[in-house]
């Protein structure tokens, strides 16, 4: 057999945009040892590791780890250049937080100029436990130019100053924006010598009881951009919910919330969204807690679910029904007094519907009885295969 003798030192390469396809499907974790690997993974894998960056995640929110991540961030800056999702997180209702009191933070706030997506859940954010420099870096990061997506989840305001003035620094640039459990007052003092631009978000977000955000969405977004919209309804917000909603022409999918386990006398309508294609409801329902109103028997929550539904245009293409109900064997109490059977009928456009029972029922049993007990009345669509009857866990709030 003959042999050859190859000179020289054989060396195999790799395509760098293998290399970082590679790195893209890697957890984490595995990703900060790639990064010492070898330079052909360092950059990728330094890219992928501070692209999205929590400050501090729960159980490391301490001190020495802050200050950790500041000399990292001081000895090169250029991965701060690499964060475009930050989140700023409180570990738990009551429980200090370390970040928000240190000097640290602030410095290390500042450095973060390539910002795309902020979201916060901060409870304490009137108390002693917000440092007032931590408090004005937040501020400057929500004003970035560079961002596009905002999340404030959970805070509770003392005032409708405090809540306005943070909503005063969204930038131009932002497409969504999401506020999830903000407390404030209920009373709204409407400035409007303090007018800005009208913001052009594409998705709102709007899961509060507080009239202060509906009134500010009516002033200062233009209804006429949103194409996604979410809010929450209860008896203090029909009224603003109801102006954004008249405006908000051009909006395909709408997520409608009833707040309140009691019947409304009010009927919200949809009947100016026009642009409408996708509508989900959730409602929530507890029969021990509903009253009985002398002659009229008791409210039905789900009354004010399908009455919104009637005043939606006929091109809704996809319905998505959200009952929030502990014993699923209680459905019949709701259900049968409301006129749903002949749904199909006057909406020719429909799709597909989704009904979810939303329970945390430890008896599976009683579950499978309830989406059995919806298919029956929602007989039509189940027949034409357009129903998908479930039943979910609560989503577990962090």
């Amino acid at each position: 057999m003959e042999h050859h003798n190859l000179s020289g030192a054989f060396r195999a390469t790799c395509p760098q945009e293998l290399i970082d396809l590679i790195l893209g499907k890697t957890e984490k974790e595995a990703l900060k040892s790639c990064a010492l690997v070898a330079r052909s993974f360092r950059p990728t894998s330094q890219k992928l590791i501070f692209s999205d960056l929590t400050i501090l995640p729960p159980g490391r929110d301490n001190i020495p780890a802050l200050q950790r991540l500041a000399d990292v961030l001081s000895t090169s800056p250029h991965l701060a250049l690499h964060v475009r999702t930050l989140h700023l997180l409180q570990p738990g209702w009551y429980e200090s937080c370390l970040w928000m009191q240190s000097d640290i933070l602030p410095r290390i706030l500042s450095v973060f100029n390539n910002l795309e997506s902020l979201n916060i859940q901060i409870y304490d954010w009137d108390s002693d436990y917000l440092h007032l420099n931590c408090e004005k870096a937040i501020y400057a990061l929500i004003a970035q130019s560079s961002l596009s997506s905002f999340e404030l989840k959970e805070p509770r305001l003392r005032s409708n100053a405090k809540l306005l003035s943070l909503l005063r620094c969204l930038p131009a640039s932002l497409q969504s924006a999401t506020f999830f459990n903000v407390s404030a007052d209920s009373y709204y003092d409407d400035d409007a010598s303090t007018a800005l631009p009208k913001l052009h978000l594409a998705s709102l977000h709007l899961n509060s009881d507080a009239p202060a955000l509906y009134h500010w969405a009516i002033r200062d977004v233009d209804p006429k951009c949103l194409r996604n919209l979410h809010t929450t309804v209860d008896e203090d917000t029909i009224d603003v919910v109801q102006q954004l909603l008249d405006g908000a022409i051009c909006v395909d999918a709408y997520h409608l919330t009833f707040d309140s386990i009691f019947s409304l006398e009010e009927i919200l309508s949809l009947e100016k969204m026009q642009g409408l294609r996708t509508l989900e409801i959730s409602v929530t329902l507890d029969w021990d807690e509903i009253e009985e109103v002398e002659g009229e028997g008791r409210h039905n929550p789900l009354d004010d679910a399908m009455r919104a539904l009637d005043t939606a245009s006929h091109n809704v293409e996809h319905l998505v029904l959200n009952l929030n109900i502990w014993d699923p064997g209680m459905l019949s109490y709701f259900m049968e007094p409301v006129s749903i059977r002949d749904l199909g009928e006057d909406r020719p456009a429909l799709q597909d519907v989704t009904v979810r029972i939303i329970s945390g029922y430890n008896d599976s049993t009683a579950l499978q009885q309830g989406i059995r007990y919806l298919k029956a009345v929602f007989y039509r669509f189940h027949e034409r295969g357009l129903l998908t009857a479930i039943a979910v866990r609560p989503p577990i709030r962090t």
